[in-house]
Parts: C-alpha cells; sequence; structure tokens
C-alpha cells in the first residue's frame, strides 16, 4: 500500500483494478463526517450540480466544451475558459442563484478556447491525479475533487488535517506537466464549513 514516503510501485495494476467503480463518502466518526451527514451532502451537491449544468448550458453555448463546476458541501467551484471578463462575472452570478450554494469560487480563466493538445494533457494530469489519490492509503478520495485547466489542478473538498491537506497538493504538484496546484479543500473542524457566505465575497 502507498504512504506519503512511498510511490505506487503497481500503478497500471491499480489502475485497471479500479476503472469503473465508484467511491462513496467515508466516515470518520470525529473527521469529515458520519454517514447520515455525507449521503445529505452528497444528494445536495448532486442537486446543486444538476442544476448549475442546466443553468449555465442555457446561458453558455459552449459550457460542456470550455467549462467544469465541481460543488461540495455546497461550495462551487466554476473552472475552465471564456472568452470575456463579463462572462466570468456572469457565470458566478448564476452559481449564486442556485438554491443551496453557500460559496462560489470563480476560477475562470479568460483566454481563448484549449487547443486539443492542451485539453489532452489536462485529462491526462486529471488521470494521474485520480489513480495517485484512489491508491494512497492516507487520502480519502471521495472527500475531494479536482479539475485540470490549461495544466493548473483546482482542488476542493474536505482534509480530515493539515498533513491531509499538503499531501493531496503534493501529489497533484508532483505531476508532470503541472504548472501551479491551486487547492480550496477545507480542514474538517474549518468554522467556514457550512456558512453562507455574501455573494459580494464572491471572487470576480
Amino acid at each position: 500500500m502507498l504512504t506519503r514516503n512511498m510511490r505506487p510501485a503497481f500503478v497500471m495494476m491499480a489502475f485497471l483494478a479500479i476503472v469503473g467503480c465508484n467511491t462513496t463518502p467515508v466516515e470518520f466518526g470525529s473527521g469529515v463526517s458520519g454517514a447520515g451527514t455525507a449521503i445529505a451532502n452528497s444528494a445536495s451537491d448532486t442537486s446543486i450540480h444538476l442544476a448549475l449544468q442546466r443553468d449555465m448550458g442555457r446561458e453558455f453555448p459552449r459550457y460542456f466544451a470550455e467549462m467544469a463546476t465541481e460543488v461540495h458541501e455546497g461550495r462551487v467551484l466554476i473552472v475552465g475558459t471564456t472568452r470575456t471578463a463579463q462572462d466570468r462575472i456572469r457565470a458566478s452570478q448564476i452559481a449564486w442563484e442556485i438554491e443551496g450554494v453557500n460559496e462560489v469560487v470563480n476560477e475562470l480563466q479568460v483566454t481563448q478556447e484549449q487547443s486539443g493538445f492542451a485539453y489532452l494533457n489536462d485529462a491526462r494530469i486529471s488521470n494521474q491525479l485520480r489513480l495517485r489519490m484512489l491508491t494512497a492509503v492516507d487520502v480519502a478520495e471521495s472527500n475531494f475533487d479536482f479539475e485540470t485547466v490549461n495544466s493548473i489542478v483546482y482542488i476542493l473538498g474536505i482534509a480530515r488535517d493539515q498533513d491531509e491537506l499538503e499531501y493531496v497538493a503534493e501529489l497533484a504538484a508532483t505531476i508532470a506537466g503541472v504548472e501551479r496546484v491551486v487547492s480550496h479543500a477545507l480542514l474538517a473542524d474549518d468554522p467556514r464549513r457550512g456558512q453562507q457566505k455574501r455573494p459580494a465575497n464572491v471572487r470576480y
């Protein structure tokens, strides 16, 4: 098994073993959440995510090609590319209009559409990070979401402690081709979890 001081020696074997498997919320007792709370949060996040896809898709014709969203405990992460700063602001506004959203982190890059090579490179990075997290015994993979855009890895989720928070960022940063890691993950005991934030605090 992997630890924070060991690299996977069976990457391909592990990958074949985990393909097609689904992960479920992990119960840590005094850690991230109890099973009942985790299931409720998951259901709410799924509802928010579906609403995001519906509303973003209506507003931005190329949403599914150029943007992506992740939701964790009502916290929304928006990533991808957009042509104008106005569209970037509009994306935040749409997210805030959805019931259940308590924070919006807008990491949209105002730039031209990604090239095919950049898209494939991002997919490679995300796949490698997913594999690393699934095979690392010190990481609760189901408590993290991430996206890669133009070689920048964005992380959302909940870490049980500071060591796990830093370790997940390290797993991403040490993948070949990663230029930067931006982590918006919170610690399990962070008082901001679940608190409603005013749209004035949205990062534009």
